[in-house]
């Protein structure tokens, strides 16, 4: 009985520590890619602000993005819903999806598309542990735990927030279910990458705000109402991305003519702005409104239209730092009629607008923690609450199951609505 149980214990140890090493190789690597991944976008974004004439060749990057991935054999990219079901079903993750992914989300930033990086990162922590675990020939669902833990890492390197990260990539496959198995994984993959990124210099996303409300009545009935509203925004910004996908790829079957006729709106819609705030990741927009508290009322609704466009007919990149930037600017103008400070407002509006888009509030509420240094973090915690759920189901991951409802103690195996009351 001894000798029994002195095996499990000694089968537990070695299953700890080879966790443990295969998160800390896979850090190495996620934290290696995610910083040429950071300084290429930067770059990018930098080459096109010096030369505006860059994004004229939107058209010619669109379709040189298409010919990639056709040269790879992917005819059909799936984007993070491939790194979901991967999750859930173990299902095999093509080396082709990290080259392909990077490149092209380079060259949409680099000529105009407006994109994030959050999405395709995934796909690139993804692909590395899934190549990893083949050279280790782990089974099925260890590669599961180990794609977790490529995820974790690479949004670990792009942000700078290892417990965000963590918590993201546990909460984000299915909604009502935390995978709490990679907890310690996936945390030492993020610790890991992000030391690694320290090391090479690239600074992590922090941000001081200088005023913050007390906690007190009054101030958490204006952060719930800002948070509802961002809601509603999120919920626009996950619609608007549906429809312009569903109606461009039912009226244009063709992917080339269809990436041709995207870029052709975007440079329309740029030259009818009259600047390139938009295009790109657009980070003068979020420094700006989180910073100083400035920020135009129509910001938030043009970086929806651009980023619905671009990311729909074709482009690549992400979704969700595109929502920092729309709940940033939305917070910073329609918290400041609510009376609350317009950085603090900026701050609550980027929180609840990302959580309303991802459907994930403990990653969340640690992303306030770590950008914002701690401070106000019980309204955050509110906002992201109250935006989870006033989101409904809309989500920017076509792939997200949701699990169990959001109001109710309920499995939910299918559909997208609440019972009503009683039934």
């Amino acid at each position: 009985m001894k000798k029994t149980r002195l095996a499990v214990v000694l089968h537990y140890l070695k299953l700890c520590i080879q966790w443990g090493v295969f998160s800390v190789l896979t850090g190495i690597f996620c934290g290696c890619l995610g910083s040429a991944f950071c300084l290429f976008v930067q770059w990018s974004n930098e080459l096109r602000g010096q030369h505006g004439w860059l994004i004229f060749l939107l058209p010619l990057a669109g379709l040189l993005i298409v010919a990639l991935y056709q040269m790879f054999g992917i005819t059909n990219d799936r984007g993070a819903d491939l790194i979901f079901d991967s999750v859930r079903n173990s299902d095999d993750i093509p080396f082709q999806v990290i080259i392909t992914s990077f490149l092209s989300t380079i060259c949409t930033h680099l000529f105009g598309g407006s994109a994030g990086r959050v999405g395709v990162a995934m796909q690139m922590g993804g692909g590395i542990s899934a190549l990893l675990s083949k050279r280790l020939k782990l089974n099925p669902k260890d590669r599961s735990l180990f794609v977790m833990c490529g995820m974790s890492g690479l949004i670990s390197a792009l942000f700078g927030c290892p417990l965000m990260a963590t918590f993201f990539s546990m909460e984000v496959v299915s909604l009502g279910v935390i995978y709490y198995a990679a907890l310690l994984p996936c945390l030492v993959t993020s610790l890991t990458s992000y030391f690694i990124t320290r090391a090479l210099s690239i600074a992590p996303m922090r941000f001081t705000l200088e005023s913050v409300p007390e906690i007190l009545p009054w101030p958490l009935f204006q952060v719930s109402m800002l948070a509802i509203a961002s809601a509603v925004v999120s919920i626009l910004f996950c619609g608007f991305m549906m429809l312009w996908g569903k109606g461009i790829k039912k009226a244009i079957k063709n992917q080339y003519l269809r990436v041709l006729v995207g870029a052709g709106c975007i440079l329309l819609l740029t030259l009818l702005v009259g600047n390139q705030s938009y295009n790109g990741s657009s980070a003068a927009l979020l420094n700006a409104a989180l910073t100083y508290g400035q920020a135009h009322p129509f910001d938030f609704l043009f970086k929806i239209i651009f980023t619905g466009i671009t990311l729909q007919s074709g482009y690549k990149g992400g979704a969700v730092y595109p929502a920092l930037i729309i709940g940033a600017t939305f917070g910073c103008c329609f918290g400041t009629l609510l009376g609350l400070p317009a950085a603090f407002a900026a701050a609550i509006g980027m929180i609840a607008v990302f959580c309303g888009s991802v459907n994930c509030p403990i990653a969340s509420i640690f992303f306030a923690a770590e950008v914002f240094g701690g401070q106000g973090l019980l309204l955050f915690a509110i906002a992201a609450a109250v935006s989870f759920v006033f989101s409904g189901y809309f989500t920017i991951f076509p792939g997200q199951h949701f699990i169990y409802s959001k109001l109710r103690m309920e499995y939910k195996n299918s559909g997208l609505r609440d019972s009503k009351p009683g039934e």
